[in-house]
């Protein structure tokens, strides 16, 4: 009798240790953000220690890009991160650059965050700095430009602006134009050591790695002409600025320079509980003060504003979150 109570306690244990760690397997998760350099992974950062903090949810960051992210995140190798609402529509749909392959994994916990902002600049001591982008481009000048990876979404919109004025890689080096890829830490380095005369890039204001890139060189940031701004407009960006004195050490600081923007959603797969997706929700939202100090692209982040314009449907777990708080009705 008393062995079949022991080994009837011993099983009870063992089934029970199991769901406690099959339970405590799924408080790890993997973040897919941006760049090393860049705001999105100085940010990723911050909102992993929040809810650890908050929610005792470990999160482990690492490098993607806002192309990269949506098929990171379908495939499996991180089951949240940051995304940019034109690419994930394109990404559930199946279309440009996702063409012929819809992410239906792909949900929203919050967004409306974080505008991030496109940013081209040249050497205020290089030939260029008398240009504008459309002289660059329209005349496929013999520019040193450094660029983000390709599967980012910086190298995205850069294609669309070399289609906007006509052009291509192919046609622009046939011109002796020369592209140098590398993250927003290695473009900075590239411009400082002139390397390169300037760098197309996208990052949340005032953007680290573009702060580096004045240590040591003048930069002058370039307007986007509105015919450009239009067209990238068709493909969900908006229009705003990059205010003055942003980047102090710049040769136009005090200019109001005008460009292309998007913001940003935390994107988590369907696959992650609903259970878990509410606490993350909750560990952000219910912190919102937290948030704003992790980034000043951040400052203005309102919750009750966090399930619009994602770009995606909302995870079912951060929907029950935004009706709990009355702000989705």
């Amino acid at each position: 009798m008393q062995t079949h109570l022991a080994r009837w306690i011993a099983l009870v244990l063992v089934v029970t240790l199991a769901g406690v760690g099959g339970a405590g397997a799924q408080q790890a998760l993997t973040w897919t953000a941006g760049p090393v350099g860049g705001g999105w992974y100085q940010m990723a950062g911050g909102f992993a220690e929040l809810i650890r903090e908050k929610a005792g949810i470990t999160v482990k960051v690492i490098p993607g890009g806002g192309t990269q992210n949506p098929a990171i995140i379908e495939k499996g190798d991180a089951d949240m991160g940051f995304g940019l609402p034109p690419l994930l529509n394109a990404a559930t749909m199946g279309e440009d650059p996702y063409t012929g392959k819809k992410h239906a994994s792909l949900r929203a916990l919050a967004g409306n965050m974080s505008l991030n902002t496109f940013h081209m600049y040249v050497g205020a001591d290089s030939p260029y700095a008398s240009l504008t982008m459309d002289d660059i481009f329209k005349a496929k000048k013999p520019i040193r430009l450094a660029v983000s990876p390709s599967g980012t979404s910086d190298e995205w919109v850069f294609r669309k602006v070399l289609d906007f004025y006509g052009t291509s890689y192919k046609d622009m080096e046939a011109a002796g134009a020369k592209f140098f890829r590398g993250n927003y830490t290695e473009q900075a380095g590239m411009f400082k050591d002139r390397n390169v005369d300037g760098t197309f890039t996208f990052l949340a204001l005032p953007g680290a790695a573009v702060t580096e890139a004045t240590v040591g060189r003048s930069l002058k940031l370039l307007n986007f002409p509105g015919p450009l701004l239009a067209h990238l407009g068709k493909f969900g960006l908006g229009k705003g600025t990059i205010p003055p004195d942003t980047y102090p050490k710049a040769a136009n600081a005090k200019e109001t320079v005008v460009s292309a923007t998007m913001g940003s959603t935390i994107v988590v797969s369907a696959k992650v509980s609903d259970d878990l997706v509410y606490r993350l929700a909750k560990a952000i939202n219910d912190n919102a003060d937290r948030v704003r100090l992790i980034h000043g692209s951040l400052k203005p982040y309102d919750p009750s504003q966090a399930f619009l314009a994602t770009g995606l449907p909302l995870h079912p777990g951060a929907e029950r979150y935004y009706r709990e708080k009355g702000y989705l009705k």
